[in-house]
């Protein structure tokens, strides 16, 4: 049987990643802001500036209602009351929303002959709310 060492972890199949003390939600901006990289290189690539600025915005729009979220929750602490924290998340994800729909519209009026790159941009960071989950485990990171 193989040990692993603490200075590099090996992952197989089934190993859950350890996020040392990181917060799911920056992992997860940084996993869209990722996937918005890519998106934007290929469509670049293949379709031309307009196109990949569309990519750019399509992430823009997964990105920013999620940082908004995160740095709203992030402010609460361990202290706070079951009733503040509610609240907050009430509030935030309903802002998220909101700030999703105005760049949804946004986005809709400048990228309009864009709109396909654009929407699967988005499509595809909001897929890794999913990812994030499957390899963050089930340890309530």
């Amino acid at each position: 049987m193989m040990s692993r060492s603490p200075e590099r972890p090996v992952l197989a199949r089934g190993d859950e990643v350890d996020l040392r003390g990181v917060s799911p939600a920056w992992v997860l901006c940084g996993a869209q802001a990722l996937t918005t990289a890519l998106a934007v290189l290929v469509v670049w690539t293949t379709s031309g500036g307009p196109a990949a600025f569309a990519a750019m915005f399509g992430g823009a729009i997964a990105i920013v209602p999620a940082l908004y979220f995160a740095v709203r929750v992030a402010g609460l602490g361990r202290v706070a009351e079951a009733r503040q924290v509610l609240g907050t998340f009430y509030r935030a994800e309903l802002a998220k929303l909101l700030l999703t729909a105005l760049l949804f519209f946004i986005g809709a009026k400048l990228f309009g002959e864009h709109f396909a790159p654009l929407m699967l941009t988005c499509v595809a960071c909001l897929a890794m709310n999913w990812v994030v989950l499957a390899v963050a485990g089930h340890k309530g990171v």
